[in-house]
């Protein structure tokens, strides 16, 4: 295959993963919009109903470092394809499923893989077999950037929709097309991103390319999981995952609370979206300019400054504010984590590795998740899981400070058996 063709399909491998990646956020975009009809719908309890986001993210803890070993296995775009058949199951399954516990335990087992697999771990993967020139930073936050257009194009259509079809009809529709559209697009794109991987990879790698290592569950676990910048970098994304879960489940119910309507809260997610575009693109350029570092400490310090403008009573000047500041830090936190984890972690367990810092990720969202509905519903604030939140992003600013990013030409380690051999740093 000639250069010109590869670019070619390369151009058009991204705008699929990019609209892949848009269309998997309605998984969490239209829980997020609906949250307080589906409560209304199943009793009126958003404890009860958050049980579902809650598992959710309990769901994509666990399956973070598996679908990671897949993409390691099978590559990053077959594992979109099948994430995006689980999503139309998914949704179908969750706009047929009339009472709440079937309704918690289809999102939260079904559409939880299906997210996974549509999600931050396969497409660094994806990245990385696609990208070799260093230009990951760039391209991830572009294609990652898929889940930040649905913010300003998929919110503000289900609230649209909302206010003359009911939930279920909209997950029903949304389901359908993802089954009988999207899934084929899927498809064609894991065939595809096949041929450039093999067109991409030099004669000289071919011959000098070490035989692959098989390596199980436990040997991936023992060799991710020693490494200390690893360690550090997922202990501070519990503290994304904790913000993020403020985001997808409490943020519209807290502006409902305060009196202001869809029209406020979806401009100010909407102008989220915007900005986490903005901020992804600046991330993924300074991180491929050997600025991971700066990148991370300060999206975590503005993520607690957006948390604070919240932390009292909310106004609409407010919570404009505040989608502003937060969507500058939304994708830069992820791409700059991406990115070290590269530079730490050799390839043969590079998604498995990132896949164990989507599952600490996870459990930050699945406690904020369900801490702060129960709060709610309690006490009628959410103002101590906002200053938790805010003290959250303050540690993992501590956190990123104390850890070291390896230069961008150390020389790559293959992975072995634990047994054998130690982790290495391999470059990104």
């Amino acid at each position: 295959m000639s250069k010109p063709h590869v670019r070619a399909l390369l151009l058009v491998l991204s705008a699929a993963a990019f609209l892949l990646t848009l269309a998997g956020s309605a998984l969490k975009n239209t829980v997020q919009v609906y949250f307080v009809p589906m409560a209304d719908t199943f009793g009126g309890s958003r404890g009860a109903l958050a049980w579902a986001t809650t598992l959710f993210a309990v769901t994509v803890a666990v399956a973070s470092p598996l679908v990671g070993a897949i993409a390691d296995r099978i590559g990053g775009a077959a594992t979109l394809a099948v994430g995006t058949a689980l999503s139309g199951a998914a949704l179908v399954g969750c706009a047929l499923a009339g009472r709440l516990w079937l309704f918690v335990a289809v999102y939260a087992v079904v559409a939880a893989l299906a997210s996974t697999m549509l999600s931050y771990v396969p497409l660094g993967v994806l990245v990385d077999e696609l990208f070799r020139d260093g230009r990951k930073g760039l391209m991830y936050a572009l294609l990652t950037n898929g889940a930040a257009v649905g913010f300003v194009v998929l919110v503000p259509l289900w609230s649209w929709l909302g206010t003359w079809a009911s939930w279920e009809n909209v997950l029903l529709v949304v389901g359908l097309v993802f089954l009988f559209v999207l899934a084929p697009v899927a498809l064609l794109v894991a065939r595809a991103s096949g041929r450039v991987t093999s067109a991409t990879s030099s004669p000289d790698e071919a011959v000098t390319e070490e035989p692959v290592v098989r390596l199980s569950f436990a040997e991936r676990f023992r060799l991710t999981a020693r490494n200390a910048d690893l360690r550090r970098l997922a202990l501070a994304m519990f503290a994304c995952g904790a913000t993020m879960a403020f985001i997808d489940v409490h943020f519209i119910p807290l502006m409902h609370d305060h009196g202001l309507g869809h029209t406020v809260s979806s401009t100010a997610v909407a102008l989220l979206g915007v900005f986490e575009i903005a901020g992804g693109l600046l991330a993924g350029w300074l991180c491929d300019r050997g600025r991971i570092k700066a990148v991370l400490v300060s999206a975590y310090a503005v993520r607690g400054v957006a948390m604070l403008l919240v932390a009292l009573t909310p106004t609409g000047t407010v919570a404009i504010a505040f989608g502003i500041v937060f969507g500058i830090s939304y994708l830069a936190t992820v791409i700059a984590t991406t990115m070290w984890a590269a530079r730490v972690l050799p390839v043969e367990v590079r998604g498995f590795g990132m896949g164990l810092v989507w599952t600490v990720h996870a459990l930050g969202t699945a406690l904020t998740s369900e801490v702060g509905a129960l709060m709610a519903d309690s006490t009628h604030s959410y103002t101590p899981v906002t200053l938790g939140c805010a003290a959250l992003a303050a540690a993992a600013c501590v956190l990123v400070l104390a850890g070291r990013v390896p230069p961008a030409d150390t020389p790559a380690a293959p992975a072995a058996p634990a047994e054998e051999k130690e982790l290495a740093p391999a470059a990104g």
